[in-house]
């Protein structure tokens, strides 16, 4: 699509995205000189605003008004709904196979409904299989003029070699505490608030993290007895034996189970701008945000249930935010232990032997 840079130059295309100045000026640069490759790479840690980035370059695609920024023109508002025919997200919490790749893959192919250039956003690029990887690589090499790919990911090394030289890298980064503050006000929120201020400290420059504790009871209240669960470890290897290990990774499953379910029930605006957030948590029926519209989790049930690897992760994400918020539990070394034990459940190792390790290197560390 050719932008008409007439009527769009003052424009600023992603205000309503915080910390991310890199990723989106070179967005705007090659969308104002009409050199969008076909197929991007996003990445970085999650809760950053990458999903948001990518729809917000859709909406700069087919918004009918040029404005882009918290607009409500048809397409935008279709955009943010997950009803616009021309813009899919698939977002899964379990692998994406060859089916499901075969299928945006004929989409790709089919010319755009009511836009010029058909937006496909794989977020959890990281699910997609060997086979389905293989399966899309000619396809991201030369997705030809009226459509463009973006993938997501939060560990890009999980991404088949082929795949990532086949796509444009943009690195998106944490957020200075600068940016964080600057999110809240843009949000609507106050940074002189207790809650606000906890709120920032957990997040830790993750936007979607600092929505999670600021809006859901229920996730401060599982990450809270995670603080507890951690105090409650052995004070040294000598005193941790077996029986308590095999208690412990009882009690991870348990906490594994109740944060997941934490995050499935959370009440967020998912891929939302600083704009779209406002208005969200303003007025949630008037301003509904939900932009996954294919193969959304909720339409099967199988689709709802979380692998055994993806709920570690989370758990074991949200303990290393813990440890690195309290300075008694060792946590450079902790968080060493942690990441560790995070590549070791990326790459399907034994979750029994990998979660033995983590439990006996905490422990260690506070005797």
């Amino acid at each position: 699509m050719q932008p008409d840079t007439k009527s769009t130059e003052s424009v600023s295309y992603f205000a309503g995205i915080i910390g991310q100045d890199v990723p989106t000026d070179v967005l705007t640069h090659l969308f104002k000189s009409s050199r969008l490759p076909g197929t991007f790479l996003f990445h970085g840690p999650g809760g950053v605003g990458k999903l948001a980035t990518a729809l917000t370059l859709a909406r700069a695609l087919h918004c009918k008004s040029g404005s882009f920024n918290n607009c409500d023109c048809d397409s935008c508002r279709a955009i943010r709904t997950g009803s616009h025919p021309d813009v899919i997200v698939l977002s899964r919490e379990k692998q994406i196979g060859v089916d499901e790749i075969r299928e945006l893959v004929a989409l790709a192919g089919l010319r755009s409904t009511v836009g010029q250039e058909r937006v496909i956003i794989i977020d959890r690029a990281e699910y997609i299989t060997t086979a389905a990887g293989n399966a899309a690589l000619k396809t991201l090499e030369e997705p030809g003029d009226h459509v463009r790919f973006i993938l997501i990911t939060d560990t890009p090394a999980r991404l088949l070699s082929t795949v990532r030289s086949r796509s444009y890298h943009l690195r998106f980064s944490l957020l200075t505490g600068a940016e964080m503050i600057r999110f809240t006000e843009s949000v609507g929120d106050s940074a002189n608030e207790t809650s606000t201020r906890d709120a920032l400290e957990f997040a830790n420059g993750r936007p979607g993290l600092y929505l999670r504790w600021k809006h859901s009871q229920e996730y401060r209240d599982v990450v809270n007895d995670l603080k507890t669960w951690l105090k409650q470890l052995p004070t040294g290897k000598r005193t941790a034996s077996i029986e308590s290990a095999l208690k412990w990774k009882k009690a991870f499953w348990e906490f594994a189970e109740l944060l997941s379910s934490a995050e499935r029930a959370a009440n967020l605006p998912r891929g939302g701008d600083a704009f779209e957030i406002r208005r969200y948590y303003e007025s949630q029926s008037e301003y509904p945000v939900n932009p996954v519209n294919w193969r959304v989790e909720e339409r099967a049930g199988k689709d709802r249930r979380w692998s055994q690897g993806r709920k570690a992760l989370l758990l074991a994400g949200n303990l290393r935010r813990v440890l690195s918020l309290d300075l008694d539990t060792g946590k450079a070394r902790a968080i060493t232990r942690l990441q560790d034990f995070m590549e070791k459940i990326r790459f399907n190792c034994s979750f029994d032997i990998a979660l033995e390790r983590l439990y006996f290197s905490l422990a260690g560390l506070k005797g």
